[in-house]
């Protein structure tokens, strides 16, 4: 799944069984509602750990972010998380809003995020097998 929105590019992509949504180009309102989407979409199918990468976003607006609360609520009710990758300055930034504060999981790269995830799972739990949840598109 990959959706232009104005600049700003949504790509929905598996990776070891956790979906990994993409942002690239700038995060401006078309693009956040497509992030929702994605995000809610994910959600009513099951998928409650999810990763979000913004290291290829040029511009973003972190007030933008605060305006996922209800979503990240939803998936949060299901014992889940999202997962943010970004860069440091970004990550930086993040911290210093206190309206994202606890809303996401931040991390430097989708390899320590997904590895996170893993670690959440139970033991016995394969992400890859029995799943009734599939990526919507």
């Amino acid at each position: 799944m990959g959706e232009d929105n104005g600049g700003g590019k949504v790509r929905l992509r598996n990776c070891t069984g956790i979906p990994v949504i993409e942002l690239a180009g700038d995060l401006n309102d078309a693009a956040l509602r497509a992030l929702e989407k994605a995000l809610r979409g994910l959600a009513s199918a099951g998928h409650y750990n999810i990763v979000v990468n913004l290291k290829k976003a040029a511009h973003i607006n972190l007030k933008l972010l605060c305006s996922l609360g209800k979503t990240i609520s939803q998936i949060r009710s299901h014992y889940g998380a999202v997962d943010l990758v970004a860069e440091a300055g970004q990550i930086r930034d993040m911290l210093r809003l206190d309206a994202l504060k606890g809303m996401f999981r931040l991390n430097a790269s989708e390899a320590q995020a997904i590895c996170r995830i893993k670690r959440l799972l139970r033991i016995g739990d394969d992400p890859n097998a029995g799943s009734s949840a599939r990526l919507t598109e």
